[in-house]
């Protein structure tokens, strides 16, 4: 590592919707936008989940390319149904496609330390960050704040010049009060507290004008009501369904041998739900191609919900994982540090360019990705 390296710090606010810092009150997201780069929105990947859109982040792929196709899914060759509550799924590198961007950067020499990141507790193509943490969701977020300054603070033989840190926050508050609440008011002005203390924190290193500091997220959140629910088997039979994995909004079928006209054609008749088989899904979604794909994707439509029986008042709050073109969906990316310009507005640019962004600041070869570097070329202090 050279004295004159230049760092990244990339943190994540879970279910961060695009338009939270003009809904509350905000100061340090202000202050980033100011002093560096705010895009208008950045768009998920399709379905508009954590894990799905945390890997894309990490990788520049569509979740149809990284394998990370919804919070859960059936995939035979792991043995049964991924879920992110499972944890021996979620450290099983073979869950993983594609290469991260600490994969990336330990391959050509450059020390990784994630906080947390989907994906960074399996050994993806037999390789960790060199510091990470096993996911820890009572962890007091000041606590992860100053375990990344000091992993700052390490001597340059084993300071990482790539870290990635993660906060559950504002999702769970958004799934219990909706994305407009006092409640999420006061979580989100929480936040932009944690986000003043890292920002001062950085400020005080004695390099700190060398790091980059990246906040995004990985998609928004909407209302959902009781009122607005499908329940499946009031119009598809049982016996046409193998296995249904993935919830609402979102569900992936696996169809009983003949099945998939049956089930598609029944329920796109139904209000607030759409139906696809594999090969028919819209190619804007990015969907379908993945040999851990089944046979057919169910998809509320925004602001509905869809289930296989239950009590519907559950189906209250918000939630996510609608249609990537539901602005709702849509999330934050600010920047600011030596490599980004002042006061710029990044239009409007979708999620896989994220990976490549991160490979260009460390000066990195990056591995293939589904971006395209010139979407967002215009952000850098510097050109290419």
């Amino acid at each position: 590592m050279s004295a004159h390296d230049n760092y990244v710090v990339m943190v994540s606010f879970d279910g961060f919707r695009w338009d939270y810092a003009d809904l509350y009150d905000t100061p340090t997201f202000d202050a980033m936008a100011r002093n560096g780069v705010r895009a208008i929105r950045m768009i998920p990947s399709f379905p508009t989940q954590t894990f799905p859109n945390h890997y894309t982040l990490a990788t520049g792929l569509y979740p149809d390319h990284h394998g990370i196709i919804n919070n859960s899914f059936y995939a035979p060759e792991l043995g049964g149904v991924y879920r992110i509550s499972d944890r021996r799924k979620v450290q099983d590198p073979d869950a993983y496609f594609g290469e991260p961007i600490w994969v990336t950067a330990e391959k050509q020499g450059i020390r990784t330390a994630s906080y947390f990141w989907v994906g960074s507790e399996a050994p993806v193509r037999g390789t960790h960050p060199t510091y990470w943490k096993t996911y820890d969701g009572s962890i007091p977020y000041m606590e992860r704040v100053d375990t990344v300054i000091r992993w700052l603070k390490l001597p340059m033989d084993k300071r990482p010049r790539l870290i990635l840190l993660y906060f559950d926050e504002p999702d769970h508050s958004g799934h219990d009060y909706g994305p407009v609440h006092p409640e999420m008011g006061k979580v989100v002005e929480y936040l932009d507290e944690v986000l003043a203390y890292l920002r001062g924190e950085i400020a005080d290193l004695e390099y700190g004008d060398r790091v980059n500091l990246v906040v995004l997220s990985d998609h928004g959140m909407a209302s959902v009501s009781p009122q607005r629910y499908v329940n499946l088997y009031d119009h598809i039979k049982p016996r046409w369904v193998e296995h249904i994995t993935g919830g609402s909004p979102v569900s992936l079928v696996d169809a009983a041998a003949g099945c998939e006209d049956s089930i598609t054609v029944s329920l796109n008749k139904v209000e607030g739900v759409m139906a696809w088989k594999k090969n028919e899904i819209p190619a804007r979604l990015h969907y379908g191609s993945s040999p851990r794909f089944p046979d057919v994707l169910l998809m509320a439509d925004s602001g509905w919900s869809i289930g296989t029986g239950g009590d519907p008042s559950v189906y209250t709050g918000g939630t996510h994982g609608y249609d990537n073109a539901f602005t709702q969906m849509h999330t934050i990316f600010y920047a600011e540090g030596p490599d980004f310009r002042k006061g710029y507005v990044q239009p409007d640019f979708p999620n896989v360019e994220v990976y490549g962004i991160v490979a260009r600041l460390l000066e990195l070869k990056p591995a293939r990705t589904d971006g395209d570097p010139a979407r967002v070329s215009g952000m850098f202090s510097t050109p290419d």
